[in-house]
């Protein structure tokens, strides 16, 4: 999950509305990267302020590729796209289930002594205890939702497959297509390709950026396996 709030506050310089899209690279605790199109709604010379889809956290580093105003600018005055490396400074959430991270700008090269996207996490004297990233690579929670005949319209049982966007250890957000389903409703709920399953409840829906729902589900029967959870906190341990 997303780590909230952020170290001290330190920005010298005022941010302005921007609205750019960027290129956002990461990379997992795992070593694995990750790329995603993100847009800014602020900036200065120091940094930005970006919506991201994917989690992040308190130090960690990002590659950015803007069409940064050049009065903003460091050094490629004249390029189409400004390229920086980046580090993140705030994380809080944002509508939609997305966050909103704040992040100061390194300049061209990575920390010193890190090869492009390091994995560590940088923080800075009075930033709190980072949160724990993933000792193992996360499994994608793939799901077979099932409304059953007794609740479908026209008493035919309806099947879909899809992939929790989030996950808790009581429920999840899935993207739905074709179920017909209404808050209050009752699915069952198969991990495809493992073991986890149980009855899940739709406590609200939703319509994501791409226009289709997003169910959220509470869990009947059974907790989220640990191996589909994300990063656990600094201060917790895995359990097993």
């Amino acid at each position: 999950m997303a780590q909230g709030g952020g170290g001290a506050e330190r920005r010298r310089q005022r941010r302005v509305p921007m609205k750019l899209p960027v290129r956002v690279q990461g990379r997992e605790a795992d070593g694995t990267t990750w790329e995603e199109m993100s847009s800014c709604e602020d900036g200065s010379a120091g940094g930005v302020g970006l919506l991201l889809k994917r989690s992040v956290v308190l130090g960690q580093v990002l590659h950015l590729s803007l069409p940064l105003p050049q009065r903003f600018r460091q050094y490629d005055l004249t390029d189409s796209t400004y390229r920086t490396y980046a580090l993140v400074r705030n994380v809080r959430p944002a509508p939609g289930g997305a966050v909103r991270v704040g992040v100061v700008f390194l300049g061209k090269n990575p920390p010193r002594g890190a090869h492009a996207l390091p994995v560590e996490l940088y923080l800075l004297p009075g930033d709190p205890a980072p949160v724990e990233r993933r000792r193992f690579p996360r499994q994608l929670a793939r799901f077979s939702l099932k409304l059953g005949a007794e609740q479908a319209p026209g008493g035919v049982a309806v099947e879909e497959r899809t992939v929790a966007e989030d996950i808790s250890q009581q429920g999840a957000r899935v993207r739905a297509t074709s179920l017909p389903v209404v808050k209050g409703a009752i699915l069952e709920l198969e991990e495809i390709g493992g073991d986890f399953k149980t009855r899940a409840e739709v406590r609200n829906i939703s319509i994501g950026a791409d226009g289709h729902p997003r169910l959220n589900l509470l869990f009947l029967d059974s907790p989220t396996p640990e191996r589909l959870l994300p990063a656990v906190g600094a201060g917790e341990k895995p359990k097993g």
